[in-house]
């Protein structure tokens, strides 16, 4: 009888794990799709060398009225500082629609790039400019 009875914990236990296996597959998809259809916000943070500001704020502001005209785009803002070294701190901060049309930007940016014969890396490189990018996602209320 003890047998049969630890039999039948042992079966229930295994079926509560499956079903909590299946909880989290299910509710991990809803997650992601969730996450796929949620606005996607693009940071970036800039530290620009005092000399080359000018040349960087031209390409900033060409970039800016490109993605403008991107489906998807939702809206952008951009603020700026000097650190203690002098340097010009500038954060853009650009609100699309979902992952799907942000991924399409990313890659109409590419092209015009292409297009123009413009290397950001180039760029960066010879302006001594780094940069912190990070896309983020709206952070659900609780």
């Amino acid at each position: 009888m003890k047998t049969h009875l630890l039999i039948g914990i042992v079966f229930l236990a295994l079926l509560n794990y499956t079903a909590n296996a299946q909880s989290t597959t299910i509710n991990s998809k809803i997650e992601t799709k969730k996450s796929e259809n949620m606005k996607q916000i693009f940071i970036d943070k800039f530290i620009v060398p005092a000399q080359s500001k000018q040349e960087f704020l031209e390409r900033v502001n060409r970039n800016r009225n490109f993605i403008r005209n991107l489906n998807g785009f939702i809206k952008d803002e951009a603020y700026e500082r000097i650190d203690e070294k002098g340097n010009f701190i500038f954060m853009t901060i650009a609100v699309w629609e979902n992952e799907a049309v942000l991924k399409k930007a990313k890659e109409a940016v590419q092209a015009e790039y292409k297009k123009e014969g413009f290397d950001i890396a180039e760029m960066f490189a010879r302006l001594k400019i780094t940069m912190d990018r990070n896309i983020y996602k709206e952070s659900e209320k609780p």
